[in-house]
Formats: C-alpha cells, structure tokens, sequence
C-alpha cells in the first residue's frame, strides 16, 4: 500500500480513537511493524503526524497531566525515569472557510462546511436542508479538499475529531479583552475569573505567537478552563490535543525565527 493510503488510514484510525492513540494501539489496526509503521509516520513528517515520547501514568485520566506529559517538540522523551511510549497526535491542514460562513465563497480550497454544525452547535442540525451552510462532508468541493489533503475515507465524525484539534476557528472564544493591557492576569477584561471566553493567547490559538515568553497564557488547560469546557458542554480531550499540537508549532515558530535572526547576524557580519 502507498504511503497515502496508509497514511489516510492512520488518520482515519486516530480520529475513531479521540484524536491520538499509543503507537503500540495504533499499529494493532495496521498489519505492519513497529519499525514500518514509525517510518511511515516519519515520513509524513509532524504535518500530518505528531510523534512524541511521553511517560506512562498510572491512575484517572488527567487532561492537565496529559498535557505536561509531552515535550512538545515531537523528538523528546519522557523525563521522570518511568516506562515511556510513543504518542501519536493525528495534524491537519485542513480548515473550514471562513469567507464561506460569510456567505462571500463559493469555491476554494479549505472545506465548505457550517460552523455550528461542526461543533454540534447548529439550531438547523435536525433539519439541515434549511441551514444556509452545508453539512455536508460530501459535496464534490469538500471531496476534494479532502483528497487534495490526503483525507479521503474520513466520516463526518471522525473529520470533526480532526478539525477540533487543529483548527482554530472551532476552538472555544477567546477573550480579547485579555488580550490587551498592560495587567498580565486580566488585561482589560472587568469580568476576570468570571469571564466565559478563554484566558488565552490568541496568537498562541492561531499559531501566530512569535514571543518565546509570552505574558499571555499559553496554557489551555487548567482548572478555570477545565469548568467552561464542562459549562460549554466542549471536549476536554480535543483541547489537550489542541494544545500539544500548539506547543509543537509554537516552538518550530520560535526556532525558525531564531535561526533567521541568526543567518541575519551572520550575513551583517560577513559585509
């Protein structure tokens, strides 16, 4: 089997399971050895697949521990001298069209889909046929975003698993009253730990923070969070996997720029 077709499938099977699987899970829905299937992930690269080495955990699962259990730069290991195993975290390109939510796209190459009804969400999901948005994976404009983006065979739950964790037009509200200001704890926002919008760092969400330490918060998740996903009725687990894939984007944002900060140097210095 081609590399893109197993590598459809390996998403497939990851968005079946929550999003991320151990890769010993993983390689029982694939008959391929352990030494196949991590070459097959590697060469798809941290684009399509998030492999990480973290240390097992005994006990309940725990979101903020799950979180802190991976180094976040994809090549790291587990550091508290424990048994460890390699995590597979499912990434994506894909992301739904913000100009055709406006009702302003008729074709492109992102997915045509409602919003709402992606996030569970649309007051038309019973009845989508009076929804102005599709919610329909299968227009031949979807099936093909799909396909460009090595994503066929995917169903509608298992894309919606795959969009939650990296798309940041469906991560929850962002508040960005906390965004501005000078007070590192609440910006400008009055309503503080009463607000019902992330305490975050929208740069952060969109994959856009520059700053190696920001005053914002790049933690997504932690007790204040953990009670407005609950009050949201919104998946604790699509967030972890939205952080741990943030955290890796982030420090591949900072070390790009160092490093062109660093050729800059060198450049200066060679005229």
């Amino acid at each position: 089997m081609a590399d893109l077709t197993v590598c459809a499938f390996l998403t497939k099977v990851l968005c079946a399971h929550g999003g991320r699987m151990f890769l010993q899970d993983l390689r029982g829905h694939v008959e391929l050895s352990e030494a196949k299937l991590r070459a097959v992930l590697r060469r798809a690269g941290p684009e399509r697949f998030l492999l990480q080495e973290v240390e097992l955990r005994d006990g309940p699962w725990d979101p903020e521990a799950e979180v802190a259990v991976g180094t976040g730069s994809g090549s790291g290991s587990g550091s508290g001298g424990g048994a460890t195993a390699c995590r597979v975290v499912a990434v994506s390109s894909a992301r739904l069209c913000a100009r055709y939510q406006r009702g302003e796209c008729q074709a492109c190459d992102q997915l045509h889909l409602c919003r709402r009804h992606m996030l569970g969400k649309c007051p038309h999901r019973d009845c989508w046929s009076t929804c102005a948005l599709s919610h329909d994976i299968h227009t031949p404009i979807n099936i093909q975003v799909l396909k460009n983006r090595g994503l066929f065979g995917l169903n509608e739950a298992q894309l919606r698993i795959l969009l939650l964790q990296n798309d940041p037009c469906l991560f929850p509200e962002v508040c960005l009253l906390y965004n501005k200001g000078g007070d590192a704890l609440y910006g400008y926002c009055n309503l503080k730990d009463q607000c019902n919008k992330f305490h975050v760092c929208k740069n952060f969400v969109r994959g856009e923070c520059a700053l190696k330490t920001c005053k914002r918060s790049h933690q997504l998740i932690h007790a204040a969070t953990l009670k407005l996903l609950e009050d949201q009725e919104l998946s604790a687990s699509s967030v972890v996997n939205f952080q741990i894939i943030s955290v890796y984007k982030h420090a591949k944002l900072h070390k790009m720029l160092e490093d062109k900060g660093r050729q800059g140097t060198v450049s200066g210095e060679v005229r």
